[in-house]
């Protein structure tokens, strides 16, 4: 019998400022997956991380984007992806090899265990801003080849890694941060390193994108099951699927509810939540009631917690 309580255990969300109420919210619900912003990273992150271990002593996922480049929530010097993999044409497989490592390292000192990385898209510097030079490469193999290291290597160090963003956002110009981009199918190409890395059975974690493609369906990869279908079909993909935040600018002509409901209705796993935790503290209850409503809406969340369960267990997270 899947305990109501237990459905914060599908959220991974930013935390705020802890306050008492806040606490409460993530304590009542069973919250323990939390992904972390540069404003977490001051001189007191310590002391914060450590009211939050109090709090919630069965802590699971801690995640950051610590992508590289600009995308570093974590202070340091880190090249960007696509300058890591440029480094290695230059100076060899040895010089990417220490950039992960320095990556991997700076979670190691945070005491975090999941990196929403690497990017698989494929680009360049010359990709639109959103996306320029967090990839690796144009070439699919050579994502490939990139992105097994970068995996490696953090899961050496007991950290999970979360491939990203299927089905790719190569030729979209449109920033899924702001509006709703479209195209109407990915390519092979597009989905070749999702394929190849995903079959390997040592990726456990994938993340969607905010796209809509217009061959599978009329509704965002975030909102549609024939997508998730397509990428479990297609990969025979059994780990967890994560949604890209659902505070973003491209789902704003749908309700937070909705969006939560639509995302895990379409068979995504673990919802990505970075907004405010006040507007989810209000929404919650109501919520709550309306998903253990439904039936197929029961089953996905267990379905998402054992899952979850089968993976934390594998390091031994609880």
């Amino acid at each position: 019998m899947l305990k109501k309580a237990f459905l914060g255990k599908v959220f991974l969300i930013k935390p705020g400022s802890l306050s008492p109420e806040e606490l409460e919210f993530y304590k009542d619900f069973h919250f323990s997956h939390f992904i972390f912003f540069k404003e977490h990273f001051q001189d007191v992150f310590k002391d914060y991380f450590d009211r939050l271990k109090r709090a919630i002593p069965s802590l699971g996922f801690l995640a950051v984007d610590q992508e590289g480049g600009r995308v570093c929530r974590i202070p340091g010097n880190f090249i960007s992806p696509f300058e890591a993999s440029s480094l290695w044409e230059r100076e060899g497989k040895e010089a990417f090899l220490n950039w992960v490592n320095a990556i991997a390292e700076s979670l190691l000192n945070c005491e975090l265990n999941l990196n929403l990385a690497p990017c698989v898209d494929l680009g360049d510097e010359n990709s639109p801003d959103f996306l320029k030079s967090r990839t690796f490469d144009t070439d699919p193999d050579i994502v490939v080849e990139r992105a097994k290291l970068f995996v490696e290597v953090h899961h050496r160090n007991r950290i999970f890694t979360c491939i990203k963003h299927f089905p790719g956002l190569r030729g979209v110009e449109i920033d899924p941060h702001k509006l709703l981009p479209q195209k109407e199918k990915p390519s092979a190409e597009d989905l070749h390193p999702f394929r190849e890395l995903l079959e390997n059975r040592e990726i456990p974690f994938v993340m969607t994108t905010h796209l809509l493609v217009s061959e599978w369906d009329r509704v965002p990869v975030t909102f549609s099951a024939k997508a998730i279908n397509v990428l479990r079909k297609k990969t025979s993909f059994k780990g967890l699927i994560f949604t890209d935040d659902l505070n973003m600018g491209a789902l704003n002509t749908w309700e937070l509810a909705e969006r939560i409901i639509l995302a895990l209705a379409s068979g995504h796993n673990i919802l990505i939540y970075c907004g405010k935790v006040e507007n989810l503290i209000k929404i919650f209850d109501d919520l709550r009631k309306e998903l253990y409503s439904s039936g197929v809406l029961r089953e996905r969340i267990k379905e998402s917690i054992f899952i979850l369960d089968r993976v934390s267990c594998f390091l031994n997270m609880h």
